[in-house]
């Protein structure tokens, strides 16, 4: 299990790295935080996206 979380958590790292994230909303490494707060930025992230999309159309 732990090892799945990991993996997860690795993954939404080189997601957010993507979207040219490197901390959380309130300024934390990305490499610190909890599964939890993770899905929550990638979240929120993506949601800015989309609705940057979506005024520029």
């Amino acid at each position: 299990m732990e090892e799945r979380v990991s993996e997860r958590k690795q993954d939404l790292i080189n997601k957010l790295n993507r979207l040219g994230v490197s901390q959380t909303t309130d300024g934390r490494n990305l490499v610190g935080v909890s599964l939890y707060t993770l899905e929550w930025t990638h979240i929120d992230e993506k949601n800015k996206a989309a609705r940057a999309y979506v005024d520029q159309h």
